[in-house]
């Protein structure tokens, strides 16, 4: 028993013994000089670059090869050389790579190798190479500054000394770059991530791109805007109009609390409107200072959560301000906020993202197809309220023109929807030419973030113009005089009106023509039907009737009609040839230039001044 057990042990010790391993170089850069010897260097020949025992021979297939016997020898780390250490491999940037490790013997073990690149050779470019003209730097380069390129591919090393760019002799620098990949991705330094080029306002600008298409030209001039540590105050006019408006915003929750009688159920509503464009204004200027946004780098997406907040909260805001009943109005119910919800759950990501790793997934764009997604969503989602709202101002416009002869609310809401109207227009423009140049493989991310910051000054317009209604017509964000009569009373009124045959209407008719001839109660822009029957001596349900029976008209239409004839009248008269037409609309009752024109246009089929050229030649 004990002698099998030895001779077993000695044919175990045998086989290692006589252990070896192949190794194969199945794939060389295509700049391998053919005169060059391949040789293994590693801790098995104590790292000798050129030993003749370990020198590469080539098989039937013209593949270089070498075996080893390794008799016994346990794992060990190497690399490939052609001969010496200024001649060793590298990475597929040219850069220093790690030793490779063999684990350990095997019986007839094959390894297969790669060499990517030569530590001494230029590079060699699957795609060809780029070559880049920076035509012109920043006026505050420093005069004995190296510029850089870096990208995707050196993996990124800020200052290698491989892509340093020249200066030519007219200014400007010389820079090739390899391409690696049907997209290369690159930026340029002054030898460090501190140093980085940034956008001309001093915000961090995305890498550049380069898209290889069939037809793409090799050589490009392109321009650096600014260097981030250099771009001093991040203030520019784009900046100081959002943060201006942003802290209107938050002076005009002051101003419209602070009012007298102020309509407290819409008030509140707008109050958190103005909050959440500040909050976001703000946020959105915060990411153009780099020592903030590094500090803070989540406040770029703080603007992101207005998508799906704003629209649902407007239409609520709309409908406490018109006082439309519940009944009527679209529900303003939690489901319109579900998709706000949704939104935080798919941002909690982002939120729970390590700070440094946020930081270098912006600036690699990983997250630009998210942002892209998110947004085109909420495109859509304010589409769609934007309708809504449109359709319940229609609603009120429709029910108030029986009972108001002016309503400032309506023309306060309607600036503001044309003003989102605006800014969905940019909205979609700004995805159409996105996916026009994602289409024909165009970088134009230089027009679309033209659009963006487009799309955030016309956003921060909203609360200038809330600045101007609340000096021009504070009563706006005002409770509205009562002018509903008691529900009993209304009731009988009501029967009354129903009832009135056509004597009284003829009666009321006249009572009516007088005094809106003897008074001209149509120049107070405030006329409303209880006020008009008032003055008629009748009631505002007989009122109604008799206007819209007895002249075919609804309240609003019908004291216009007055006020246009009065326009025409008072237009035509000598005393009034130095007064603009907007003069005489306001003499006559109305208080916007939109309503008159609206409001004749209707009556007139034409405009005040083409009405008046045809009447006065």
């Amino acid at each position: 028993m004990r002698r099998s057990f030895a001779v077993f042990g000695c044919f175990l010790l045998s086989l290692a013994l006589s252990a070896q391993a192949t190794f194969v170089l199945e794939e060389l850069p295509a700049n391998t000089p053919a005169s060059d010897s391949l040789f293994l260097s590693g801790s098995i020949n104590n790292w000798a670059p050129n030993d003749p025992d370990f020198l590469f021979r080539h098989d039937s297939a013209g593949r270089p090869f070498l075996r080893l016997n390794l008799n016994g020898n346990p794992a060990f780390e190497y690399k490939i050389t052609r001969g010496s250490w200024e001649k060793v491999e590298a990475n597929a940037f040219g850069q220093f790579i790690n030793n490779r490790y063999y684990e350990g013997p095997g019986q007839e073990d094959t390894v297969r190798l790669r060499v990517l690149s030569w530590d001494d050779l230029p590079l060699v470019s699957r795609y060809g190479w780029l070559a880049i003209i920076v035509e012109e730097v920043p006026d505050n380069t420093p005069p004995d500054a190296s510029v850089f390129a870096v990208g995707s591919f050196n993996d990124w090393h800020p200052g290698d000394p491989d892509y340093r760019l020249e200066r030519q002799e007219d200014g400007a620098f010389t820079v090739s770059i390899p391409l690696l990949d049907d997209t290369t991705y690159y930026k340029f330094t002054r030898g460090s991530w501190e140093t980085i080029e940034g956008q001309r306002n001093g915000r961090a600008r995305v890498n550049r791109q380069f898209i290889l298409g069939e037809n793409s030209s090799k050589n490009i001039t392109v321009t650096i805007e600014s260097w981030e540590d250099l771009a001093g105050n991040p203030i520019n006019p784009y900046t100081f109009l959002l943060l201006l408006a942003a802290i209107q915003g938050l002076l005009l929750i002051l101003a419209i609390n602070t009012l007298q009688d102020n309509n407290q159920a819409a008030n509140r509503v707008l109050s958190v409107l103005l909050l959440l464009l500040s909050v976001a204004l703000a946020g959105r200027v915060s990411t153009y200072d780099r020592d903030i946004f590094n500090w803070m780098p989540r406040l770029l997406i703080l603007p992101d959560f207005i998508y799906f907040l704003y629209a649902p909260i407007f239409l609520l805001y709309i409908n406490r301000l018109l006082r439309v009943p519940a009944q009527n109005a679209p529900g303003i119910n939690w489901w319109h906020f579900a998709p706000f919800l949704l939104q935080v759950a798919a941002y909690l990501p982002l939120i729970l993202m390590p700070k440094e790793e946020f930081i270098s997934r912006v600036v690699n764009q990983d997250f630009k197809p998210f942002f892209a997604w998110s947004g085109g969503l909420a495109l859509l989602f304010n589409i769609s309220y934007w309708f809504l709202c449109r359709r319940t101002i229609q609603q009120y416009e429709r029910e108030s023109g029986d009972t108001h002869a002016f309503e400032p609310n309506l023309e306060f809401l309607s600036v503001v929807m044309w003003l989102k109207f605006a800014c969905l227009l940019i909205w979609a423009a700004t995805y159409l030419i996105g996916g026009a140049g994602l289409a024909l493989g165009i970088d134009i991310s230089s027009i679309t973030d033209k659009t963006t910051d487009a799309l955030w000054v016309a956003f921060s317009l909203t609360a200038f113009f809330l600045g101007y209604y609340t000096m021009r017509q504070p009563e706006i964000f005002k409770l509205p005089a009562p002018d509903a009569p008691p529900s009993e009373q209304g009731q009988e009124e009501q029967e009354k009106a129903a009832s009135m045959g056509e004597e009284e209407m003829k009666e009321i008719k006249e009572q009516l023509e007088r005094a809106m001839e003897e008074k001209q109660p149509y120049r107070n822009p405030g006329l409303n039907l209880n006020g008009l029957a008032e003055l008629a001596g009748t009631t505002p349900h007989s009122l109604s009737r008799v206007i819209n029976e007895g002249y075919g008209m609804n309240f609003n239409d019908f004291v216009n009609s007055y006020r246009i004839e009065e326009f025409k009248r008072l237009a035509q008269q000598e005393e009034y040839q130095n007064h603009t037409l907007l003069a005489i609309a306001f003499i006559v009752g109305f208080n916007s230039k939109s309503a008159f024109n609206r409001s004749f246009k209707k009556l007139e089929d034409c405009t005040p001044r083409e009405y008046l050229k045809g009447v006065m030649g």
